[in-house]
C-alpha cells in the first residue's frame, strides 16, 4: 500500500548488542547473552509482549504500518517459536534476526531497507517489548503530520512527541498504573525523515532529540504505555514529570479502549513472574 507517509517501527527483543550499548554493564558479550537469554527474564518479557505490546498493534485503526522485531540470530527456544507463533500471519509485523554487531548500524540498515522511496515522509517510531501505543497511534501520526508538514519540508527531519501516557510499574509487592505527561519518551516519539535520509530514529537519543531537529508535542490523548519492572535496562524515572488524573474506576476501561489491554488479566499473570 502506497501512502504519503510511511509508518515504520522497530522493536528490539533482547537483541544482544555489543557490551557498550547497554546501561547495564557486562564484561563480555557472553555475559550479556546469559542475562538477556535467561529463561526467567525471557518468560517475563514474552508475557509483557503478549499482554501489553501486541494487543495495541493488532488493534490499530489504520493498519498501514510496518513493525520490525529485531532478535539475535541465536535467540533461544522455546521463546523463539513462542514469539513467532504470536505474530504469525500479522502482515504488519516482520521478525528480523541478526548477529551481534554495532547496534546503530544494524538498526539503520534494517529500517532503511524497509523504506518506501515514493513516500513524502517516513515516520519512524521505536518500542521496547514491554511498551504499547494507543490504537490510533498510526492514524494520529498521519493526521498530525498533515498539520505540521510545512515544518518538516523546511527541515527534512522532524520529531513529534505524544507526551501523555501511563507507566505500568510491576513489582513483587504490586502493580501500579501512573498517569504521566513526559518529554520525548521513546514510546511516544515519532521521527519523520525524507526516505533518502541517511539516519534512523535510533540514531538520536530520544530525550535530547529536540536539540537536533524541529520538534512538536501533542498531549491531549493517552498515547502510550511504558513498562517498568526488574528487567529494564534503563530506569524509568517517575519524578520530574507532569501528572494527570485518571480515576481508578476508569482505569480498566481506558486501558481496554486505548490499548486493548486487559488490566486484571495482566496483573494476575505478571505477579507470579516478578
Amino acid at each position: 500500500m502506497t501512502s504519503e507517509v510511511q509508518v515504520l517501527g522497530l522493536c528490539r527483543f533482547s537483541y544482544p548488542a555489543p557490551i557498550d550499548s547497554f546501561q547495564t554493564r557486562h564484561k563480555t558479550l557472553e555475559d550479556r547473552k546469559a542475562m538477556l537469554y535467561s529463561p526467567e527474564r525471557l518468560e517475563l518479557r514474552c508475557f509483557w509482549f503478549e499482554q501489553i505490546t501486541l494487543p495495541s498493534l493488532l488493534a490499530q485503526t489504520d493498519p498501514d504500518f510496518t513493525l520490525l522485531i529485531l532478535f539475535g540470530d541465536d535467540f533461544p527456544e522455546p521463546y523463539r517459536s513462542r514469539i513467532l507463533k504470536l505474530v504469525e500471519g500479522v502482515k504488519q509485523i516482520k521478525p528480523v534476526f541478526r548477529a551481534s554487531a554495532p547496534h546503530r548500524d544494524v538498526y539503520r540498515e534494517i529500517m532503511q531497507a524497509e523504506r518506501r522511496f515514493e513516500s513524502r515522509a517516513v515516520a519512524e517510531f521505536r518500542l521496547d517489548d514491554d511498551d504499547a501505543v494507543a490504537v490510533n497511534f498510526v492514524a494520529q501520526t498521519r493526521t498530525r503530520f498533515r498539520q505540521v508538514a510545512p515544518v518538516f519540508e523546511s527541515a527534512e527531519r522532524m520529531a513529534m512527541d505524544f507526551s501523555r501516557g501511563v507507566i505500568i510499574s510491576a513489582k513483587p509487592e504490586g502493580v501500579e498504573f501512573l498517569p504521566v505527561i513526559t518529554r520525548f519518551w521513546s514510546a511516544g516519539l515519532v521521527v519523520f525523515f525524507k526516505p533518502e535520509h541517511d539516519r534512523s530514529v535510533m540514531d538520536f537519543p530520544h530525550q535530547q532529540i529536540w536539540k537536533r531537529m524541529p520538534a512538536v508535542s501533542f498531549n491531549q490523548s493517552i498515547m502510550y504505555l511504558r513498562g517498568m519492572h526488574r528487567t529494564n535496562d534503563s530506569k524509568v524515572r517517575t519524578k520530574g514529570n507532569g501528572r494527570f488524573i485518571l480515576p481508578e474506576k476508569e482505569l480498566a476501561s481506558k486501558l481496554r479502549q486505548r490499548f486493548r489491554v486487559e488490566k486484571d488479566r495482566f496483573v494476575t499473570g505478571v505477579t507470579p513472574l516478578l
